[in-house]
């Protein structure tokens, strides 16, 4: 064997290795967006680094079922994702993205062979998808392997997704070790407004503080084909619109109570009166009736018994039997409307701060409008979370 050819099955053997970098790569056709920097060649799979100059979009996702193919059509098929949402024909899971932000992330498949070109296909048919065609590596030139938490630590994902859970959409963003949960709905307690219930997650290095004071909302009205701000209730406000509800109530649920009391009482009054009256008539006179055998009858007691046995004051029962009725109903109704008042109180969002490895849940009120649309912003940790909302109203 020639000198020579030694020299070039070494060259391959190195080149072939189980564990490699390669950054020198080309392809014939990709996203303007998004470049490939480098292939790292394992034991068992292939990574591709990727880099990403956003142009607008609002956000970016990567579907679960991408490949890599080969010239012979052979598919390898994805195995993790890093740094980059994934998601299904039923969850749409997303990068939030600024204007102008840029990205970093890595795909990891199946073990692909280097020595040929290479398709990386997540959509024919969407001309924003991920996919690369012709993909040619340079094998004989090796590159510096990827400290990859050195490489993604000033490019961290913003992820926004939802799931369904009895009917419900439940939207959530994690951030930095923040898990933000969001349901919307529209509730009619004490008022109606649009009620978002919040779970706050810090998985994160950090203490976090959430001020209700800074949450903002907004609407696109289609009536009015504008957009305007939307009131957001401090706990301070709604609680003054619960108090403030719960004394009307009381008032009148109190006086048409003690209206049935008194109108029960009147009546039983009088149809006392009444039956009283008929006991005061002079009994009919039979033949051989005089008064001194009368007075004695025992089924005609005389005046006095009669008198003293109801000597009682029938307006005087009533008036008792309202005073009674109406302070055993109102200290019920304090007393339920303060239980039903601490309820929404306790669990109505303050002024925390949610440290390391602890969980926040709690609620607000949205003031209501004739929309079919709300945005909801909540800033912490220096970003802001936004929810969008869309529903259909019942005509």
């Amino acid at each position: 064997m020639k000198p020579k050819t030694i020299i070039c099955l070494v060259a391959m053997m190195a080149c072939f290795s189980a564990m490699a970098q390669y950054s020198h790569l080309w392809c014939s056709k990709r996203p303007s967006t998004t470049r490939l920097v480098q292939v790292d060649q394992l034991d068992n799979s292939t990574v591709f680094y990727f880099e990403m100059q956003n142009d607008g979009k609002p956000f970016m996702n990567v579907f679960e079922d991408i490949v890599v193919r080969d010239t012979l059509n052979h598919v390898y098929r994805l195995l993790n994702s890093y740094n980059m949402p994934l998601s299904d024909e039923d969850h749409s899971n997303q990068l939030v993205l600024k204007p102008d932000q840029e990205h970093r992330f890595a795909l990891e498949f199946e073990k692909v062979p280097l020595n040929q070109e290479l398709d990386i296909v997540e959509s024919e048919t969407n001309p924003r998808a991920l996919n690369f065609y012709e993909v040619e590596t340079d094998t004989c030139e090796k590159s510096d392997p990827i400290d990859y938490e050195a490489w993604v630590k000033d490019y961290p994902v913003k992820e926004h997704g939802f799931w369904v859970e009895d009917g419900d959409v439940v939207q959530y963003i994690a951030y930095k070790g923040l898990m933000v949960t969001a349901h919307m709905q529209v509730t009619n307690e004490y008022g109606k407004y649009y009620t978002v219930d919040l779970d706050v997650q810090n998985y994160g290095t950090k203490d976090v503080l959430l001020d209700p004071a800074r949450i903002t909302a907004k609407s696109f009205l289609p009536k009015k084909k504008k957009t305007v701000d939307m009131k957001v209730f401090s706990a301070e406000e709604y609680m003054h619109k619960v108090k403030t509800r719960q004394t009307w109530t009381t008032i009148f649920t109190v006086a048409a109570e003690v209206a049935v009391t008194a109108a029960v009482a009147y009546a039983e009054s009088e149809a006392d009166k009444s039956h009283r009256h008929d006991r005061h008539k002079e009994p009919p006179r039979h033949h051989g009736w005089h008064s001194a055998r009368h007075s004695h009858h025992p089924y005609y007691p005389t005046d006095h018994y009669r008198s003293r046995y109801h000597s009682h004051d029938m307006g005087g029962l009533a008036t008792a039997a309202v005073a009674v009725g109406s302070a055993a109903i109102t200290a019920g109704m304090i007393e339920s409307q303060h239980e039903k008042r601490e309820m929404l109180e306790s669990s109505y969002i303050k002024p925390n701060t949610i440290r390391k490895g602890q969980e926040y849940l709690g609620y607000f009120h949205i003031k209501h409008e004739n929309t079919d649309n709300l945005e909801v912003t909540i800033p912490m940790m220096g970003e802001d979370f936004t929810f969008r909302f869309e529903w259909q109203n019942k005509k």
